[in-house]
């Protein structure tokens, strides 16, 4: 068998799953080794052996393959919204989760992702929407009334913490969670939906 036919046998493309699994694997080790600032879908099909075509067909963007690759290696953002019983305590605990997940996937990266989340906005919508489970678990156990809590009030936890990872590049402290929801978020939902 020559060397042209062994090549071509033993080096087959990878199509679907694999090729997926591939490229986030990659884009893992990039991030990994070089940091956000520096990683590039270039580099990602590179290292894979392919072209940015396959990798732009797959995420739109930068920002989404960073998202996938995360998800792929860290699990979602919120697997479910912790209920402890208060308002506050639900507040602190899921503001604790979106912290420990910034802190596991990093700085640099949580940083870079939170600065280009417009080009995926439906990832804009996480936090809000977790916050909305907080009070809806909070309405259900009688602790505020039915008033509507304004989308802003919902999204307030979030912004604080994208906040703390672009202009600060630190992971917000315990006391600085504890703050965020004892002495913002909470008296915001009693103010807007009381007893």
């Amino acid at each position: 068998m020559d060397t042209a036919t062994e090549t071509s046998s033993t080096r087959r493309r990878r199509r679907g799953p694999a090729l997926d699994g591939a490229l986030l694997d990659a884009a893992w080790e990039q991030l990994r080794s070089e940091g956000y600032a520096a990683f590039t879908i270039d580099a990602v099909a590179r290292a894979v052996g392919t072209s940015r075509a396959v990798v732009y067909r797959r995420w739109p963007n930068r920002a989404a393959l960073v998202l996938a690759t995360v998800r792929a290696h860290t699990g979602t953002v919120v697997g479910h919204v912790p209920d402890t019983g208060s308002l506050a305590g639900d507040a602190v605990a899921l503001l604790h989760e979106f912290a420990d997940r910034i802190r596991q996937i990093g700085i640099d990266v949580a940083a870079g992702l939170f600065s280009e989340l417009d080009e995926i906005p439906e990832e804009t919508k996480v936090a809000p929407t977790a916050f909305r489970e907080v009070v809806r678990q909070a309405r259900a156990r009688g602790e505020i009334g039915d008033s509507p809590v304004p989308d802003a009030v919902l999204a307030m936890p979030g912004m604080l913490l994208r906040y703390s990872m672009i202009a600060e590049r630190t992971a917000p402290s315990d006391e600085e969670l504890e703050r965020i929801a004892h002495q913002l978020f909470v008296p915001l939902v009693h103010h807007h939906a009381p007893l």
